[in-house]
This record gives structure tokens, C-alpha cells and sequence, in this order.
């Protein structure tokens, strides 16, 4: 009976080894799920303002009198530094439309990223002085001057 208890009684180094290790595991799995969470919200936050920056952009240039064909691109200041956009106005193929196309762009840890959003628009004759400065408030990368 005396021989019997002692073996009961703890942990052997081997099996505290083990433990060790399989918690270790646990751990790095664990780390690597929040590691993961955590790019995945920043990737959503680029995206989330990326796309507002963009809607913002489209209502800029669709709310123009002066639709016509042509491009213009700019940044969105230092409120939204790394973030660029561009605007491209184009014939749809259809008579009285034209094509409106904002793509957004950003880096992300090094990765270059966009978004692009486009909308049909009335084409608008009675432009003056054509392109899409106009379309787009003017707001051309360097503008003002002069």
C-alpha cells in the first residue's frame, strides 16, 4: 500500500514539460488570432475611409453643372495624407451620358490599394472651358496660382 501512494502524489518533470509546451502552442495560436483581428480592422478602417473619400468625390464632380470628357486628379490634403484620387470623365456609348469614374488610392504597410466607384452622368454642353477642372471643383493637384 506504501508503494503505491508515492507515484499519486505530483507531476513528473516530464509531464510539467509537456503542459508547457501544449500551452505554449495555445498561446502563439492565440497571439496569431489577434495579430490577424487586428489587420483585418486596420484593412477595414483604410477601406471604410476610402470609400467615404470617394463618395465625397463623386458627389463633388457629379453635382457640377459642366460635365464634359476628361480627367483631373488631386490628394486629399494632410487631413487624409497618403490617400490620392483621380477623376475620369468618359463618352458612355450612350447618347446624353457620360461615364464617371473616382478611383481612390492608399498604401497600407507597403501595399499599394484603391477603390474605384463609377456612375453614368447627363452629359453637359453648355460647358465653358471644357476638361474636368471644372467638374471637379478645381480641386487639381497644385492648383491655384495665377
Amino acid at each position: 500500500m506504501g508503494s503505491g501512494s508515492l507515484n499519486s502524489r505530483g507531476f513528473t518533470l516530464l509531464e510539467t514539460i509537456v503542459s508547457v509546451a501544449v500551452m505554449s502552442i495555445g498561446l502563439v495560436a492565440v497571439m496569431e488570432a489577434y495579430a490577424a483581428a487586428m489587420r483585418l480592422s486596420l484593412q477595414d478602417e483604410y477601406l471604410t475611409t476610402a470609400t467615404f473619400l470617394a463618395s465625397g468625390k463623386m458627389e463633388e464632380v457629379l453635382k457640377e453643372s459642366a460635365i464634359v470628357p476628361g480627367s483631373d486628379q488631386g490628394d486629399f490634403g494632410d487631413e487624409f495624407e497618403g490617400y490620392t484620387w483621380s477623376a475620369d470623365i468618359e463618352d458612355s456609348g450612350i447618347e446624353g451620358l457620360e461615364t464617371v469614374t473616382v478611383t481612390v488610392r492608399w498604401n497600407a504597410a507597403g501595399l499599394d490599394d484603391q477603390l474605384v466607384l463609377t456612375s453614368a452622368a447627363p452629359y453637359s454642353e453648355g460647358a465653358a472651358g471644357g476638361g474636368t477642372g471644372a467638374a471637379t471643383g478645381g480641386l487639381a493637384a497644385g492648383g491655384g496660382g495665377g
